[in-house]
């Protein structure tokens, strides 16, 4: 597991939070999808999208909850995760997102680590841009593995589609492959 870096403090979000959160998360979630995303595409995830919409829809989910990680007083990173939808003893990573100039700082792996901790789950799995390359390495680097499941994020159907893939870190003493449902996008 990984120290939180010195000066880090990781605490469960409110709604009250939301609009602090989208000021950092939306950002960072465009630089993860440039060059994935053409620009016009990114520009129709506007920054009141999330705050008003994403945030309540994915945390309305059962056991679902939103961590955020604060430094000196400024949200520097964010996470939600809960328990799979398709199996419950599985944790899933929704989001981990670290403010661009906070990223490469341990942030990441501190929220991480809260996520893994936070839950007795067999294994976590997530989906990650089949592209961002960066994310999957990162990852990787925390013993992910990919585990073969794939799908398309359709954000207008035969126009804008983006491809998933599927990582698990196995925790249980069986690694077998259990059916899964689709991500909630």
């Amino acid at each position: 597991m990984t120290q939180i870096p010195d000066g880090i403090h990781i605490r469960q979000a409110e709604p009250a939070d939301y609009d602090s959160v989208e000021k950092m998360h939306y950002p960072s979630w465009r630089q993860s999808y440039a060059g994935i995303l053409a620009p016009h595409v990114l520009d129709m995830f506007g920054r009141q999208n999330w705050s008003d919409d994403e945030y309540i829809h994915r945390l309305d989910r059962p056991g679902w909850s939103m961590w955020l990680a604060e430094a000196d007083g400024q949200l520097i990173g964010m996470s939600i995760f809960g328990p799979e939808p398709g199996n419950p003893d599985h944790l899933e990573i929704d989001a981990l997102y670290v403010a661009v100039e906070n990223q490469r700082q341990g942030v990441g792996s501190a929220l991480l680590d809260h996520a893994l901790r936070s839950q007795p789950a067999d294994d976590i799995v997530l989906w990650c841009t089949e592209n961002n390359y960066r994310a999957r390495r990162f990852y990787e680097s925390k013993g992910f593995k990919l585990d073969g499941r794939a799908f398309t994020w359709t954000l207008i159907p035969g126009v804008i589609e983006v491809p998933q893939v599927g990582y698990t870190l196995y925790r249980s003493a069986r690694q077998a492959e259990v059916p899964r449902a689709t991500p909630c996008f």
